[in-house]
Parts: C-alpha cells; structure tokens; sequence
C-alpha cells in the first residue's frame, strides 16, 4: 500500500511538472492596450478668423434731382475699381446630421482707391469706399471635414463721395449706407480647431442723391443718383473653439 503511494505520488508530480513545462513554451497572450481613436469632428462651435482677397467697387453714377427746371448732366458712367479686402470675421456654426445652420458678422477694409470722374461742366465727382460690413445668416452641408454653404443678409458700407468745381465742394464725409449681400463659399477643417475657406459675395447698398449748384452754363441747382456695389472673392483662415 505504501509502495502504490508513493508510485502515485511520483505520477502525480510527473504530471504536474510536464504540463508546467508545455505552458511554458507556449506563447504569450499580452493584450495590447487599445489605440485611442482621435474624436470625430464636428462643425458645431464659435470660430474667429481673417479673411483677405480680391475686391471690387462698382459706383453707378445717374442723371438725379433737377431743381428749377435744369437739366443734370447726363450720360455720366459705371465707376469700377479693383483692388484687395483685408478683413476679420466672428461666427457660430450647429450641426444637425449634415446641415449645417450658422451666423456671421464681419468687417474688411476695402483698398481700392478712389473713383474719379470729370463732368462736361467741369466739376469732378470722386467716389471712394473706406470699409464694408455684414451680419449674415449660413446653410451649409457638410461632408464629414469639407463643407459647402450659401449666405446672406445685411451688408453695411462707408462709402465718401464729393462733387469739386471752382471754389466749392459738396458731398465731402463718410456716411453708413445699409444694404443687402448674397453669397457661397467652401470651407475644409484642416484639424479639429483650423479651418480654411474660400468665399465669393456680391453686396449692393441703397442709393444717395447729391445735389449742387453748377457754375457754369446757367444750369443752376442740379444733381445725380449714386448706386455703390461690391463683389469680393476672400480666403479664410478660421479657428474653432
């Protein structure tokens, strides 16, 4: 009995040290831990950004008020100069799926120079806009990091104009004028916070009339219609919070 003990014992062991081994020379199963995957982006947030590009004053120059029976000076022409918009930009963007529903307000510098043109009486009538605004509304539709919207609503701009003859000038200062603006631009979220965009708008503004008294001819107290437009094509640089 004590022998089969013992032969037992030494089996039992035998065993125990041979399944020991082979779980030894088994390969390990290390888990790896899990990569973090980056966090998937969203358009919803405020952003702040600059804006710069091309720019265009159009300045629509028409015969206007006539006093006394006069006669304005007619055929007078469309004023348009080129130049560049430099500019800074605050909105907000929600998402809902792929719409993407936003607001905007800006405002750009305009550097395009005066507009300049001489009479058949000889007085020089000088248009010149300073600066160009908005607050707008934005839909959008995204896919995934790259979006396409459509925007519109009010536009505002300080536009100087003065009529110079011998001895006088009227008209001379800045004034707001409101309007309306209609616009479509692109954007791309380069990373989760910088986004760059390109944006083309078309502003047009309520018309002012000037009238002035003209030297020569006996034309006495006569006057002209000012419609100013702009058309702008602007890169963004934007940054999300």
């Amino acid at each position: 009995m004590s022998n089969s003990r013992t032969i037992f014992g030494a089996g039992l062991a035998f065993a125990l040290f041979s399944l020991a081994a082979q779980a030894a020379d088994l390969p390990s199963r290390r888990v790896e831990p899990a990569i973090p995957l980056a966090p998937a982006f969203t358009w919803t947030g405020f952003y702040v950004g600059a804006n710069a590009g091309w720019a265009q004053t159009r300045t629509e120059l028409t015969p206007g008020a006539v006093i006394a029976g006069r006669a304005a000076v007619a055929a007078l022409p469309s004023l348009n100069r080129d130049g560049a918009a430099v500019g800074l930009l605050l909105g907000y963007n929600y998402q809902i799926g792929q719409l993407v529903l936003g607001g905007e307000i800006d405002g750009a510098a305009l550097i395009t120079g005066k507009q300049r043109f001489t009479a058949l009486t000889g007085d020089v009538i000088t248009a010149h806009t300073n600066w160009v605004g908005s607050a707008r509304l934005r839909v959008g539709y995204a896919f995934d990091r790259f979006m396409i919207y459509a925007t519109g609503g009010l536009a505002l701009a300080a536009p100087q104009s003065t009529v110079t003859g011998t001895g006088y000038s009227y008209g001379a200062g800045d004034s707001t004028r409101f309007g309306w603006t209609l616009g479509a631009g692109t954007e791309y979220a380069i990373t989760n916070n910088w986004i760059a965009g390109l944006e083309y708008r078309y502003s047009q503004f309520e018309e002012n009339t000037y009238t002035y008294p003209v030297g020569v001819g006996g034309l006495g107290i006569v006057g002209f219609k000012q419609q100013l437009s702009t058309n702008q094509v602007v890169g963004r640089l934007l940054y999300k919070f």
